[in-house]
């Protein structure tokens, strides 16, 4: 279950903003697919979560655009993890270069998810 949070400024107009929320499940699904879960297809109710927050007054950073993506730790995960962070990032440049300067974090943890 990817927590997924997209901070970005003011350059990243609302159409852009309405293509990542579109593209950004399966981007992430198939980045952070893993043997101990594996992408099966298009996310059910629950499988991702996104939240989109614009930069504030007082947010500091030079990056238009930055994607957080939390998810379970598995040492599959963790072997290529650079690697996955860069399939997101250059996935979403793809889909959507309006972003700008763009930087992704990928966060493994350890974590149980009840809904």
């Amino acid at each position: 279950m990817p927590f997924i949070e997209v901070t970005y400024d003011a350059t990243l107009a609302e159409s852009g903003l309405q293509t990542l929320a579109h593209v950004l499940p399966d981007i992430v699904a198939d980045a952070i697919a893993c043997p101990e879960e594996p992408w099966v297809g298009p996310p059910q109710p629950g499988d991702i979560e996104i939240r989109f927050r614009s930069k504030g007054q007082f947010d500091v950073g030079e990056l238009n655009c930055v994607i957080e993506v939390r998810t379970k730790l598995f040492g599959s995960r963790v072997a290529d993890k650079h690697e996955r962070a860069e399939k997101i990032r250059s996935a979403v440049i793809a889909v959507e270069p309006s972003v700008g300067q763009l930087g992704v974090w990928l966060i493994l943890h350890e974590g149980s998810w009840a809904q």
